[in-house]
């Protein structure tokens, strides 16, 4: 196969790519105005639950017993029981939720389970410091008699980490001059 012949099938073979994603674009289900209204709020309700004066109350309402949690940069998946501690530690610590965003969301529904995925910017402060967080997330939602119910997520720094106080992309290497570390 000559470079030529190369570029045609390669081009060809892009186009099809593009056709079948514009396609499958097309086949994507709406989600009616009042289910997306439902499910945003019920992640606001599951996010904010964490931060309530009696965080269990609220966690037991918006997370589903089967939950499986994964947070980014942790080794061991939570269940609601252990993120029930969690939150009781962020309220006897007396952590505040300052600022909670969710800059993108896409909703997939499948009958009654929705799945969303999204990006958030989070910021908590403490004894008047802060700290900001940004990510993705997919979090999956069923509905369970009238209400959407949180039964599992999976975040992330999507291609960013934080090193010595700087968002860094994964794969980058900070400049020596940008790094703290004098080695």
């Amino acid at each position: 196969m000559n470079l030529s012949s190369f570029f045609t099938l390669t081009s060809g073979l892009v186009l099809i790519r593009c056709l079948i994603a514009v396609s499958a674009a097309d086949e994507q289900i709406s989600v009616p105005d009042q289910t997306r209204h439902d499910l945003v709020q019920a992640r606001e309700n599951a996010w904010r639950a964490f931060f309530r004066k009696d965080p269990a109350q609220g966690i037991e309402k918006a997370l589903g017993a089967e939950v499986i949690a994964i947070q980014q940069s942790e080794k061991e998946w939570d269940n609601r029981t252990h993120l029930i501690e969690v939150a009781k530690a962020i309220q006897k610590q007396g952590i505040k939720l300052l600022r909670l965003e969710f800059p993108r969301t896409e909703i997939q529904l499948f009958g009654d389970t929705a799945i969303l995925y999204y990006t958030y910017i989070f910021e908590i402060g403490v004894h008047g410091k802060s700290a900001v967080d940004a990510g993705r997330g997919t979090e999956v939602f069923v509905r369970r008699d009238g209400h959407w119910i949180d039964v599992g997520w999976h975040l992330d720094n999507g291609p960013f980490y934080m090193k010595d106080g700087r968002w860094v992309k994964n794969g980058a290497h900070p400049s020596p001059s940008a790094s703290k570390d004098p080695t």
